[in-house]
């Protein structure tokens, strides 16, 4: 394959200024019958000789980008006033434009990229390649928009898609046209425009986004839902995205009509998935290697086939092993010629191709991979690049990806590459198999027998400890930046030839929707607003049993938490003796009062810390779906509760059913248990509340643990009374009505008092007076009214408390929304002028 990388500079050549000025000629000739916008063939670098260009008729489409440069101040510079840098000596350098660039615009501290333009055909695989520091993530995030707004850096210039229209003798921007553009998948999401170029080839330009699903992004790290399959995960993208892509085309059916298991199915065959497909996908952060609530290892002696000194026979010298094969950590079983292995976690190589499929699922128009081999060893490291690079020439994408250290093997199935230097200088960018010899004409020659990629990078690398060889670096560095782009002479990079293009903003798009609008009919919008309301429903019933799987499935983690539910109840009855199953007792008044206390903060702790770890782990996942608005971010929230409740149930049912057998709590055990579970769920919003508006899970708990303590200590009451003259400051008072601790202790203690009768007899008063060092004012009280009275709490209701901690939840979920729905990640739009 074919990929032209180049930037713009004048030759300072004879024969390049023929050749310009031959070409100013052709298009001032072509001028009348040539459109406004046009896309003109690439002329690209011959890599026997660095001075004499040739054309290569742009006969495919590609990704193609220009003037695209980060750096930490805003600077408008391009590749051409770029290139002055290593030619003049003036303070001031003037543009193409005749404005005036301050020479800070060419300071090297000042950009993590320096403007660079380049093209990638579909169907070929693009590596960058480069020392630490080199910019390689940051181009790559530049190229599919994900630089983050609030990173503090600035993005200048434009990328987009190229399509060429095959066997189409006009171009018509009709109506109709739009309806079908529209219901081909090609409206909203990539706003587009059609242009002709110098020989009269038409493409169609897109800007691409991942909202749309247009670009696949493989980043370093796989998040998935450990509790998941490969299978169910995929389905689950599978079943949203045709679902999305349904709506919006008003159509029945995606990808040829095929239901969300079929295009599980086929792309788990494609990757070489089907073999896990049934295995639990696992964490890989967990100390047991991603084994997260699978089958445990079961080693038998008699599985060894080796064993020194032993006369056992060998476990596979039977019949038996034609139908299963018994492995370390689970049992493979060969059917249908695929071997399928049941229990453990994916292996580093099975999660990379299940982040592929993933990202295949949208069908997208480029494929993004940052460092898809970070982690892996060299075997598995090479499958992965190959199987990125099968699928950029079976589905036609161009597919960029970064390599920190690749192997030969890795390097040959390049197509093309680019070679980034530290500050992110552009190097060389074009054909795999001509830059040894252009390395070669300017005085750097690989070695034989070496690996031509890990010569180019250690080329370019920067010995940081000698500042002496550092100084050398950087001046090699300068020069083989500067002899690109004095070597690279491109018609389709050249700023007098191609105007940066961004997306029309009235243009097909805005046009469509109102042809679209115009031509609906009253029952067409009423059949597409009951096609929403079941599509919200089916979107809900998906996240739900996603999020039950996830919960139920997690076993280790739920029977330690029925274990320490059951085993706290029983040490909260053994230090609180005073509570009895008979009569109530004046002196069990504060022992009541802790024992209800310690329930609450303990079943609240155990629901904010679960929820604060799963949601923030699930996080990432979860802005991809809605980076792509497969569902609402309420939709998710809901499901999360919901799924939460039968679980939170059965912890609260075991740990107040002990409590209410080793107790005399007045209570009833319907009570304990209606306030106990509606506390979890106010304390999982609150989980939920804390995860949407954090960055990482050690974030989450960093502040959740605070924010828990301090509700904690605030929602306690006092057993000793309450002085009602001496009310809390402000600040005080606000921070109790936001603890749910709060709202269930002064619940339970209002069920467990109103109306209480002490069964003792009267003590009198030398009685009440030797209680009154230990018990305070509630020595002195003679029945469950009084004690609510001195707590505060005379007039309080259940009915309302209960109320209060229920709205309570229903504002944290709110905020959960709010900071789902805007505290996502904001990138910089790559589209728009800088």
């Amino acid at each position: 394959m074919t990929a032209s990388f180049s930037s713009s500079t004048s030759s300072g050549t004879h024969s390049a200024s023929v050749i310009s000025i031959f070409l100013a000629i052709l298009i001032i000739a072509t001028a009348e019958t040539t459109p406004e916008n046009y896309v003109p063939d690439a002329i690209v670098v011959d890599p026997s000789s660095s001075k004499e260009p040739k054309y290569e008729p742009a006969a495919r489409g590609g990704f193609r980008w220009r003037d695209l440069g980060v750096s930490f101040e805003p600077c408008q510079m391009d590749t051409s006033t770029m290139r002055r840098k290593y030619t003049s000596d003036a303070a001031t350098t003037a543009t193409a434009d005749g404005d005036e660039c301050d020479e800070v615009c060419l300071d090297d501290s000042l950009w993590l990229l320096y403007p660079t333009s380049g093209f990638v055909e579909d169907g070929s695989l693009c590596g960058i390649i480069g020392p630490s520091g080199s910019g390689k993530t940051t181009f790559l995030s530049a190229l599919g928009g994900t630089m983050r707004k609030n990173s503090g850096i600035y993005l200048t210039g434009s990328a987009w898609y190229e399509e060429a229209i095959v066997n189409k003798s006009s171009v018509n921007l009709d109506a109709t046209n739009y309806e079908n553009d529209f219901a081909s998948g090609d409206g909203d999401s990539k706003t587009a425009s059609t242009t002709i170029n110098a020989r009269g080839k038409k493409y169609r330009r897109y800007h691409l986004s991942q909202q749309g699903g247009d670009i696949a992004m493989l980043s370093q790290h796989d998040n998935f839902f450990g509790m998941l399959t490969p299978r169910e995960s995929i389905e689950f993208a599978a079943f949203l995205e045709i679902q999305k892509r349904s709506f919006e085309r008003n159509d029945g059916g995606y990808n040829g009509g095929a239901n969300h298991k079929e295009v599980a199915h086929n792309i788990l065959a494609s990757l070489g998935l089907l073999g896990v497909a049934d295995r639990r996908i696992g964490d890989r952060t967990k100390l047991d290697g991603g084994d997260e609530g699978n089958s445990r290892v079961h080693i038998k002696w008699d599985d060894l086939r080796f064993w020194p000194g032993s006369r056992r026979r060998r476990p596979f010298s039977n019949s038996k092993c034609n139908s299963g094969v018994r492995t370390g950590s689970a049992v493979s079983k060969v059917t249908d010629g695929v071997m399928t292995r049941k229990g453990g976690g994916l292996s580093g190589g099975e999660r990379r191709r299940l982040s592929v499929a993933m990202e295949l699922i949208t069908e997208p128009k480029i494929f993004l991979a940052d460092e898809p081999t970070t982690g892996l060893d060299s075997a598995q490291a090479e499958k992965v690049v190959a199987l990125i690079a099968k699928l950029a020439k079976d589905r036609q994408v161009p597919s960029i990806c970064t390599l920190h250290q690749p192997k030969t093997s890795i390097w040959n199935l390049l197509d093309t590459f680019i070679l980034l230097a530290p500050g992110g200088k552009m190097c060389y960018a074009g054909d795999r198999s001509g830059a040894t010899e252009y390395f070669k004409n300017i005085g750097y020659e690989c070695p034989p027998e070496t690996n031509p990629a890990e010569y180019f990078i250690d080329l370019v690398s920067i010995d940081t400890e000698d500042p002496v060889k550092a100084a050398a670096d950087t001046e090699r560095i300068d020069f083989l930046h500067h002899q690109f782009l004095d070597s690279c002479t491109a018609t389709i990079l050249s700023y007098d030839d191609v105007e940066m293009w961004t997306p029309p903003e009235s243009g097909s798009a805005s046009r469509m929707n109102k042809y679209i609008s115009t031509n609906v009919s009253f029952s067409s919008k009423i059949r597409k607003e009951m096609t929403r309301i079941s599509n919200t429903i089916n979107r809900f019933a998906s996240l739900l049993q996603r999020s039950l799987r996830q919960n139920i499935r997690n076993t280790s983690v739920n029977v330690l938490r029925f274990g320490c539910s059951a085993m706290q109840a029983v040490l909260f009855a053994a230090i609180f003796k005073s509570v009895r199953d008979d009569k109530p007792l004046t002196k069990s008044i504060a022992d009541r009062v802790a024992l209800l206390t310690y329930a609450v903060v303990n079943m609240s702790i155990m629901s904010l810390m679960k929820t604060l770890d799963l949601f923030a782990r699930e996080r990432f996942v979860v802005t991809r779906e809605q980076m792509r608005h497969n569902y609402y971010g309420f939709e998710y929230l809901l499901a999360k509760v919901v799924s939460e409740m039968p679980l939170d149930t059965a912890y609260v049912l075991v740990h107040g059913a002990i409590l209410k057998q080793l107790t005399g709590l007045r209570t009833s055990l319907a009570t304990l248990m209606k306030t106990l579970s509606l506390m979890t769920v106010s304390s999982v919003s609150l989980g939920f509340a804390i995860g949407s508006l954090t960055s990482s899970v050690d974030t989450a708990m960093s502040t959740g643990v605070p924010i828990m303590v301090i509700f904690m200590i605030l929602g306690v009451i006092n057993p000793s009374g309450v002085n009602l003259d001496d009310p809390p400051m402000p600040i005080m008072e606000l921070l109790k009505i936001a603890s749910p601790i709060k709202w269930a202790i002064e619940s339970l203690v209002v069920a467990e008092f109103r109306d209480m009768a002490f069964g003792e007899k009267e003590r009198g008063l030398w009685g009440n007076l030797k209680d009154l060092p230990r018990m305070g004012a509630l020595a002195m009280v003679r029945n469950g009214n009084e004690v609510l009275e001195n707590l505060g709490l005379g007039n309080a209701k259940y009915s309302q408390l209960m109320k209060n901690l229920g709205i309570l939840s229903c504002v944290y979920l709110s905020m959960s929304w709010l900071g789902l729905a805007f505290g996502g990640p904001k990138f910089i739009d790559i589209a728009a002028s800088s």
